[in-house]
């Protein structure tokens, strides 16, 4: 699935745009889920007060949270190479060295995803012609997909900022390296040309 994405292209920047989006929703609906959670468990046993309602607002966080990742999805593992490719290039530091490790958890996310629907793909397949869209024998399975991808999307709604992060060091050097660069000849260039000996 991974392809050569250029840092600062305008895919990129789209994709890094997308990401975006996805940590704000899912910020938003991880406060929902823990309003409803705080409103409808006993407060000293954290057992839902209705386990069957509590299950399916539970498969709505989920779903809601697989849809948010929408776009990203496709380009997960792209956006983890890009920031890979731009912590090699930094100097390490204790910052970048947990920047690295909070990179690895998302590659690790990311193939774990991948797998997850590769795993409904095959379940999908397996099912009867009887099973479609809607129908329990279709959304039950459904739901345990969804329910096994969202501690993944969870480790990129964690995780997630630091593709910023990276990206905002690596173009912060870049932009002082190109500063530095002399913008004139240097001063002892005609000192080297060979002066006539007069006679």
């Amino acid at each position: 699935m991974t392809t050569s994405l250029g840092p600062a292209s305008p895919a990129h920047r789209l994709y890094l745009s997308q990401l975006a989006i996805y940590l704000r929703h899912s910020r938003q609906i991880l406060a929902a889920w823990d309003h409803y959670s705080d409103r409808h468990s006993d407060p000293e046993t954290f057992q839902p007060h209705d386990e069957d309602a509590y299950g399916r607002r539970q498969q709505k966080r989920d779903a809601d949270t697989l849809s948010a990742f929408g776009r990203v999805y496709y380009h997960a593992d792209e956006l983890v190479d890009v920031a890979e490719r731009q912590l090699a290039g930094l100097s390490p530091t204790d910052r970048t060295r947990r920047y690295a490790w909070q990179v690895r958890e998302l590659r690790e996310a990311t193939q774990r995803l991948y797998a997850v629907y590769d795993d409904w793909l095959a379940v999908r397949a397996a099912l009867p012609e009887s099973a479609r869209p809607g129908t329990r024998a279709y959304e039950e399975p459904l739901a345990e997909s969804y329910a096994e991808a969202w501690s993944h999307l969870d480790q990129w709604a964690i995780h997630g900022q630091v593709i910023f992060a990276v990206n905002a060091l690596a173009q912060r050097q870049a932009t002082a390296a190109a500063t530095a660069l002399p913008t004139t000849a240097p001063a002892h260039k005609a000192a080297a040309t060979p002066s006539r000996v007069r006679r």
